[in-house]
C-alpha cells in the first residue's frame, strides 16, 4: 500500500467499524527494521534464512535475524519492479508477484519467475507470466488490487486486496510463461484488506494477513485447506491487537504454527507507525484438530530419519545432499545453524534448554523440511 491512500483509513475512525471478531492475539515484536527494507512487502524462508523485499524500486532481496530484525545478507536482483507485492515459492522457481494496483489502473499485471538454481549460481533470468481478470471493470477496478498469492503443484493462487467490497477473491492461474485469464474460485469474508499468504500443504493451513480500513492488523486462517477445493475449509479472522498503523505487509512460517510478520513504515496524517518483524504463535488456535503432542508424533513419518528424538544432548542426521541444518525455538527465532560437509551430522543441541523446537533442513537443490525435535 502507497502511503497516499492512508486517508482512506483515517477517514474512518470515527465512524462505526464492522465486527472485529471474537478471537484476539498480540504479536510479539522481534525488532524494529532497518531503513533499507522500511517497505516491506513480502516474507519467505529460503537456504536457512528468513527474507524480504521492499515493493517498488530497485529488485532487492534482505535476508532478516530473527534475533533482532537486523539485515544479515542482500541478494541484488536485475531490474526495477512497479509494484511488486509477493514473493512464493516451490522446490524448482521464486515467483515474485508485481501486481500491486492500489488504484485500478494498471494493465500489466504479472509474475516474475526465477529459478533457483539460478539464483544460486548468479544468473538471475526471470521468466514472466502475464494476466489478466476477466471480470474486472472500470467500476469494480480497484476490488482487483493483488498482494498476496501462494503456489499449489500446478498452479498460482491470487487472493485480491479488494478496496471497495473489504473481502479477498481467490483466482488461479498458471505457473507457466504466457499469457492467462485469471479463473475465480471463490470469495472470502475476510472484512479487511488482504497483503499476505502463507500456505502449509501438511495440515492445509492457509494464514493470510492484512489489515482493516482503520489500518489496524488482522489475520484470517483457513483450516483445513485443500488447492482442490472449490469451497475453503473453517474459517477465522483473529484480530491482532497491536494498535492503529501496524501495517502487516508480509508472512511466512517453517512449521505452519509459528509464524514471522513484517509491517511496512508508516508515516501519514500525524500517525507514526515503524517497519517492524514480528512472530506470532498460532499452535493453541489450531488445537482443535492439530495439537503440540500430535506434531510430535508426526516426526515418526517424517522423510528424514533423525535419532535419537527426544534427545539429551546429539541428534544423528543422515545429511546426504543437505546443505544446512538449523534450529529454531517455538517463537521462531533462530538458535543455531550448521553448515552440511559431509554424508553424515551429529548435531550437539546440549547447549539448548528442555523444550521443544523446530529442525529446518535445506537440501541442495532448495527443497526444504520442518520437523519437531525434542531436547530433555
Amino acid at each position: 500500500m502507497k502511503h497516499s491512500h492512508f486517508l482512506s483509513c483515517l477517514l474512518l475512525v470515527f465512524f462505526p467499524s464492522f465486527s472485529q471478531g471474537q478471537d484476539n492475539l498480540t504479536a510479539t515484536v522481534v525488532g524494529d527494521l532497518p531503513t533499507r527494507i522500511e517497505g516491506t512487502s513480502s516474507l519467505f524462508f529460503f537456504d536457512g534464512k528468513l527474507w524480504s523485499c521492499n515493493d517498488h524500486g530497485s529488485l532487492v532481496l534482505y535476508a532478516l535475524d530473527t534475533l533482532n530484525a537486523e539485515i544479515i545478507d542482500s541478494v541484488v536482483l536485475q531490474g526495477l519492479v512497479y509494484d511488486m507485492e509477493e514473493v512464493t515459492q516451490d522446490d524448482e522457481y521464486f515467483y515474485l508477484g508485481d501486481f500491486g494496483d492500489n488504484n485500478g489502473v494498471r494493465s500489466d499485471l504479472h509474475v516474475l519467475r526465477l529459478s533457483k538454481e539460478n539464483l544460486v549460481s548468479g544468473n538471475v533470468v526471470f521468466d514472466t507470466i502475464w494476466f489478466s481478470y476477466p471480470d474486472r471493470s472500470s467500476d469494480n477496478a480497484r476490488d482487483f488490487d493483488c498482494e498476496a498469492f501462494v503456489t499449489t503443484d500446478t498452479a498460482l493462487l491470487l487472493f485480491t486486496k479488494q478496496w471497495a467490497s473489504l473481502g479477498s477473491g481467490c483466482y488461479t492461474i498458471p505457473k507457466e510463461p504466457g499469457r492467462w485469464e485469471a479463473r475465480k474460485l471463490f470469495n472470502l469474508d475476510t472484512r479487511g484488506l488482504v497483503t499476505g499468504a502463507c500456505y502449509t500443504r501438511d495440515g492445509g493451513r492457509l494464514v493470510l494477513c492484512g489489515y482493516d480500513m482503520l489500518c489496524s492488523p488482522f489475520i484470517f486462517v483457513v483450516k483445513g485447506f485443500s488447492c482442490s477445493d472449490s469451497v475453503p475449509g473453517q474459517q477465522v479472522r483473529v484480530v491482532l491487537t497491536n494498535g492503529m498503523g501496524c501495517q502487516t505487509e508480509g508472512i511466512a512460517s517453517i512449521d505452519g504454527l509459528h509464524y514471522f510478520l513484517t509491517c511496512e513504515r508508516l508515516e501519514a496524517y500525524g500517525l507514526t507507525h515503524p517497519a517492524q518483524l514480528l512472530t506470532l504463535d498460532l499452535v493453541e488456535l489450531f488445537n482443535d484438530n492439530l495439537d503440540i503432542e500430535d506434531v510430535r508424533d508426526s516426526v515418526l513419518d517424517m522423510p528424514v530419519s533423525i535419532y535419537p528424538n527426544p534427545t539429551t544432548g546429539y541428534l544423528h542426521i543422515p545429511a546426504k545432499g543437505m546443505r544446512t541444518v538449523s534450529v529454531f525455538d517455538m517463537q521462531g527465532r533462530l538458535l543455531m545453524r550448521e553448515s552440511v560437509t559431509t554424508d553424515s551430522l551429529a548435531l550437539d543441541i546440549r547447549a539448548l534448554c528442555s523444550a521443544s523446537y523446530v529442525l529446518h533442513i535445506m537440501y541442495d537443490d532448495g527443497r526444504t523440511d520442518a520437523l519437531f525435535i525434542i531436547k530433555h
